[in-house]
């Protein structure tokens, strides 16, 4: 049974149900000066900015699953959610939160966030998640063109969609963050080649 850090366990739904899939990842995570007290500091202190920008964003954290992955983390929202919190205000509000923990540490503990958010079918056995649209999410978030696009900016955090993501969310509601905001890529890791969309919060460039 997996749970969100802090909440009591709940029942995941049944393999192959559609879930819109959040996954993050600290930049930098493992560099020299981050030894493991700072490590685990900036663990906890992202797990509890996550559970906070996920209730802001009307998104129950105490239903959603979540996998630890040591600098990061997949969070699997529950089916019947909608999806369009996890576009905005969802990075809007964990960019915020990131900022003012950077105001108050020392910068081995600062932090920037690379972010992906995919939609499909996930599929269970008694190790973990699985499936091709899982797999999709993490080559987006391996992606070269994503990590360039944080550590140009210098900004708290940089999204990464994929396509299905952009054209029936980003595209379809405009009302959230603007389209003309997403830079369209192509993602190559490993045997994966795709097109996605980034977008970097508060970078006047990505605009």
């Amino acid at each position: 049974m997996i749970q969100a850090p802090g909440q009591p366990a709940v029942q995941p739904p049944p393999s192959g149900q559609v879930c819109t899939m959040f996954a993050c990842d600290i930049a930098g995570f493992a560099r020299p000066g981050r030894d493991d007290e700072v490590q685990l500091y900036l663990r906890r202190a992202l797990h509890d900015m996550l559970r906070d920008a996920f209730t802001g964003s009307g998104i129950p954290w105490e239903q959603c699953e979540y996998h630890d992955r040591g600098d990061g983390g997949l969070v699997l929202i529950p089916p019947g959610t909608p999806a369009q919190a996890a576009i905005d205000p969802l990075p809007g509000r964990l960019a915020g939160l990131i900022r003012r923990h950077n105001r108050m540490v020392m910068e081995p503990a600062r932090m920037q966030l690379r972010v992906a958010v995919n939609i499909g079918p996930v599929y269970r056995d008694d190790h973990g998640v699985a499936g091709e649209d899982v797999t999709t999410l993490f080559r987006m978030l391996d992606a070269r063109k994503l990590r360039h696009a944080l550590a140009d900016s210098g900004t708290e955090l940089a999204l990464i969609v994929s396509a299905h993501v952009y054209d029936s969310l980003v595209r379809r509601h405009p009302s959230l963050v603007d389209p003309a905001s997403f830079r369209r890529v192509t993602v190559r890791e490993k045997q994966t080649r795709i097109r996605a969309w980034i977008y970097v919060p508060g970078d006047p460039a990505w605009s």
